[in-house]
């Protein structure tokens, strides 16, 4: 990945899906690390998921932002109560679209930036010990 330059671009599922079927040709593990948007994911990503879970096993790996359980919980003036309500909807969002893509067949690892990489690790090794890979 060296010789790789970032870029804030919108990603071509379709593009990606295509790639990972020339290259996986039989079930594969496949872990898109992505922010679990709901309008992005709604938008461009829902048929590509569709297309992905039937011959692999998806795993939608998100940082989810620790900022957001801090803000919902305080509400200790007007100013806070404003921005805990938008917290509270920006979370009921966040879990309303981890069940969506639930019910397609994506498991969803929403979590702390320290906690991700773990939690993704655990997810594999229990795939592995119940022999889903």
């Amino acid at each position: 990945m060296a010789p790789l330059e970032p870029a804030l671009l919108e990603a071509s599922w379709p593009t990606l899906a295509t790639a990972i079927a020339d290259t996986a040709p039989r079930r594969a593990l496949v872990v898109l690390l992505t922010a679990l948007e709901p309008a992005a994911i709604e938008e461009s990503l829902l048929p590509t998921l569709a297309a992905l879970t039937t011959h692999h096993r998806v795993v939608l790996a998100s940082v989810s932002d620790p900022a957001l359980d801090e803000m919902a919980a305080r509400r200790d003036s007007t100013r806070h109560a404003y921005d805990a309500a938008a917290a509270e909807r920006t979370i009921a969002l966040r879990q309303r679209t981890t069940a969506l893509l639930g019910r397609l067949g994506v498991t969803v690892i929403d979590a702390s930036p320290e906690n991700l990489p773990p939690r993704l690790a655990d997810h594999y090794l229990l795939l592995k010990s119940q022999g889903l890979l």
